[in-house]
């Protein structure tokens, strides 16, 4: 599994890599803060993008509108104004505005083509959608977790216990200090 100081580590780079294709980057932060598997990632819209009068912008997913970081509310508004991305062919004016489109006029880029990027880019999808899911199980009900990322509620509940079994591990493994030592 992908450390905790590993996936900050990515994130960052994730916003700070200029040198690096702006929906890979996009794609990574999702799937580093979020834990948002590639199938959802690939089919957001720029319908998905809700941008308020306070200069917040949220991202819909599922039932939930999640307050992004103003660097990826940046990445992703600029992805939904790009258009029709890489495609030689236009779009038509009523085809899906896609934030990650792909080769083909008005569908979204492959999961293949995808991983494909996220990799070059050194992030390697399922550990690093690991470790997001280990960090949000800690925080988040089983319930809304299960809704946020797509997940069956059982294993929504399963991360949920790996989560704290790791706290509880934690705990376990750190040397007992007395209160009258400190």
């Amino acid at each position: 599994m992908l450390e905790e100081r590993e996936r900050w580590r990515l994130l960052e780079r994730c916003f700070d890599d200029t040198t690096q294709p702006l929906d890979t980057r996009a794609a990574g932060a999702l799937i580093l803060l979020y834990g948002l598997p590639l199938i959802r990632i690939r089919s957001l819209t720029a319908d998905h993008l809700d941008h308020q009068s306070d200069e917040r912008t949220h991202l819909i997913v599922g039932a939930h509108r999640l307050l992004l970081p103003p660097k990826l509310a940046h990445m992703l508004s600029r992805l939904a104004e790009a258009g029709s991305g890489r495609s030689r062919y236009p779009n038509r004016p009523d085809a899906r505005r896609w934030l990650f489109p792909g080769l083909v006029p008005g569908r979204p880029l492959s999961a293949e083509g995808f991983n494909v990027k996220l990799t070059r880019f050194g992030l390697h999808t399922r550990p690093a959608r690991n470790a997001a899911l280990i960090s949000l199980a800690a925080q988040l009900p089983s319930a809304v977790l299960a809704d946020l990322v797509g997940l069956h509620h059982n294993t929504a509940a399963r991360w949920s216990q790996l989560a704290a079994r790791d706290w509880h591990d934690f705990v376990a493994a750190r040397p007992m200090v007395s209160a009258g030592s400190e």
